[in-house]
């Protein structure tokens, strides 16, 4: 590719940053990609745990004590617990909440970048669920399988600092819709013991059934969670 074609094709994004809408299915260029992770995605995780994780933190460290979370595993329990608070925010106080707060901030950079704003947007709606680690495909790639939906989906890790769990494990993780239909991780996997997997699987899809007719989805991963880590504690115990 010629220098003029690529500074054409680079203004052609920009052009399309600023009037298309953010579609999953959809691909994206180079440029926008390097945007959304680092200007929007990087830089609101390091925004709100700046401003919100402290006053969480101590509740998110009792529940996980509560469900006899060794002190080696609490990280993932937090973070998880974290981003579900936050876009439970959302449902409760939709005009007043940490993600208009970012908005607000950053309206000059959105302006130059409503697709970006648009996929933002997508973040305030996503709940966290369970999932089987399936294959690994590329360098940083799996497939996993949503234990509710039993929709498969395409994930890939963000950043290094984002270990890949297990292939045939059992994981809580919040996900985010990117372009070419892929997905990523917000933070950390929480990675269910797989001394535990069987009894973890099991009491998931009761739990499931039992709480079916529930409207809040929210409420409903929080009560599965604490249960499910008490779960996992008993038969951890029980197999060593």
């Amino acid at each position: 590719m010629t220098q003029n074609n690529k500074q054409n094709q680079s203004q052609f994004s920009k052009k399309r940053a600023r009037s298309v809408k953010f579609r999953h299915d959809k691909t994206m260029s180079e440029d926008l990609r390097g945007e959304l992770l680092t200007n929007v995605y990087l830089k609101f995780v390091q925004y709100t745990y700046q401003q919100y994780l402290g006053d969480l933190l101590p509740a998110f460290e009792e529940f996980a004590d509560d469900c006899f979370a060794p002190p080696n595993k609490q990280e993932p329990i937090v973070e998880n617990l974290f981003w579900w608070r936050l876009a439970y925010e959302v449902k409760l106080n939709p005009s007043f909440n940490c993600f208009q707060d970012f908005v607000n901030e950053n309206n000059s950079y959105f302006e130059r970048f409503p697709v970006l704003k648009s996929w933002f947007e997508h973040w305030q709606h996503v709940i966290p669920s369970y999932y089987y680690i399936g294959n690994k495909f590329g360098a940083n790639a799996f497939v996993a399988v949503n234990i509710e939906t039993e929709k498969t989906v395409e994930i890939f890790l963000p950043v290094p600092t984002i270990p890949a769990p297990k292939q045939g494990s059992i994981v809580v993780a919040t996900l985010l819709p990117y372009c070419d239909s892929l997905y990523f991780p917000i933070g950390l996997f929480y990675e269910f013991d797989g001394r535990a997997r069987v009894d973890i699987a099991r009491h998931l899809r009761l739990y499931q059934e039992q709480l079916s007719d529930e409207d809040d989805k929210y409420e409903v991963f929080v009560r599965m969670f604490s249960s499910l880590l008490k779960v996992e504690a008993i038969a951890v115990h029980h197999k060593l």
